[in-house]
């Protein structure tokens, strides 16, 4: 993949009032982070805690980003993801239209990898 320092990346979590819930996305924008293809990898939630998917879009657009990736950190297709995300994205593809494009990506869902983890857990 070339790298396109345009394009920014907001992971997508629920969101969560239990302290230290989000460790482990924040691992996952990190390691993309470094992966240097991106401008921005940022965190955000749909709800309960802060920054909202609205205020780090704007934070990308403000560092520059000409295309936002918003990836739904969901695992189960839900009322959230059907719903609650592309109405969110379709709010921000009109009031960002003339700075950035907003694509939504599809939530995580079912991949061969994840099922390695799941057995890897019940390993442990």
């Amino acid at each position: 993949m070339r790298n396109d320092l345009s394009v920014s990346v907001v992971l997508i979590g629920h969101g969560s009032k239990v302290k230290g819930f989000e460790a482990p996305l924040k691992k996952v924008a990190k390691d993309l982070e470094a992966s240097g293809r991106y401008r921005d990898v940022l965190v955000a939630y749909l709800e309960i805690a802060p920054p909202s998917i609205e205020e780090a879009v704007e934070r990308c657009v403000k560092r520059g980003a000409r295309r936002v990736k918003l990836l739904p950190y969901f695992l189960l297709l839900g009322a959230h993801v059907t719903e609650d995300l592309p109405a969110i994205a379709g709010q921000l593809r009109k009031r960002f239209k003339k700075q950035a494009a907003i694509t939504l990506c599809p939530y995580l869902g079912y991949d061969p990898k994840i099922s390695a983890v799941a057995e890897k857990r019940l390993k442990a």
